[in-house]
């Protein structure tokens, strides 16, 4: 088998959906599906089973899942150990982040690329693990309370949550206390390792939510409309008039804002001027953070 044919196997095993797996590839759905039939013909056995929850690992797909892995560790070892003796400030640079963290990104990203015009900056936006998200990424501006250990890096500041809603929500509703009986925006089952969506299962497992997204601008975007309440980064929320802070910072949802690269390419010129400049960028945003929660 070639690489090409493991990057599709992994897509599919990790996301469980050949449409997920299709998005995060960059091909149509009907290349993915060809594709991974064509793997399964080369191997004369089912990788997966096709069930209406989405594709899950046969005995023969988790054996080679095993084996995949190594392969892709090994590939992307050798590609970091290339990248990393390259030490012009010139090429590709790799960064994962999120929607919501790009917001305090972008006009930063502007300076970037006007001081270093030679660098061309892939802004990476994912709402997966940092685990997951660094697989093509150099570096990575997450928030998360649990960096790998195998990443080098650095946090940078302390990012609060706090439980919103609009006020056109709250106008119609009498008894805001009762939570349990409110309307809620949650995360997508593939989100559930996000603190919020964690609290949700140990504080209301049984609170009606009546819409589910994958990302932190859409969740924003749906509490200001009046969909129903959810926790939202400070940071970002209180600066929207059209939503109501229903209560402090709630401590368990406190998450880190990390800087994070691989040890192997952590000195190779664009990454090491990346760094720095981040770094300073969100320093200049402390205020703006602490002012709204964080710390």
């Amino acid at each position: 088998m070639n690489w090409d044919d493991i990057r599709y196997f992994l897509a599919v095993a990790d996301t469980g959906s050949l449409n997920d797996a299709a998005r995060e590839l960059g091909v149509n759905y009907s290349t993915a599906s060809r594709r991974l039939n064509a793997i399964e013909e080369e191997f004369g056995s089912r990788l997966f089973e096709r069930l209406a929850t989405g594709y899950k690992l046969t005995a023969v797909g988790a054996e080679m899942l095993e084996s995949a892995r190594r392969m892709e560790a090994q590939f992307v070892l050798l590609s970091r150990r290339v990248r990393g003796r390259d030490a012009r400030l010139a090429g590709a640079l790799r960064v994962a982040t999120t929607d919501a963290v790009a917001t305090i990104l972008m006009p930063e990203l502007a300076v970037f690329t006007r001081r270093y015009p030679e660098i061309e900056v892939d802004l990476l936006s994912t709402p997966a693990p940092t685990e997951l998200a660094m697989r093509e990424a150099e570096v990575a501006l997450l928030a998360t309370d649990r960096p790998p250990e195998r990443l080098v890096g650095r946090r940078l500041a302390r990012l609060s949550s706090a439980l919103y809603a609009s006020r056109g929500y709250l106008a119609e509703r009498a008894d805001i206390e009762d939570l349990a009986a409110q309307a809620w925006v949650g995360w997508e089952q593939e989100m559930q390792h996000i603190p919020a969506a964690r609290w949700m299962r140990a504080h209301l497992p049984e609170a009606r939510c009546v819409l589910r997204v994958r990302t932190g601008t859409a969740l924003l975007a749906a509490v200001s409309a009046g969909v129903g309440l959810a926790h939202l980064l400070c940071f970002l929320a209180d600066g929207d008039p059209s939503l109501q802070r229903l209560g402090p910072p709630e401590p368990a949802l406190e998450t880190g804002l990390w800087l994070l690269t691989h040890e192997d390419v952590r000195d190779t010129g664009r990454v090491r001027v990346f760094l720095d400049f981040v770094a300073e960028a969100i320093g200049r945003q402390r205020a703006r953070l602490v002012a709204n929660g964080g710390a």
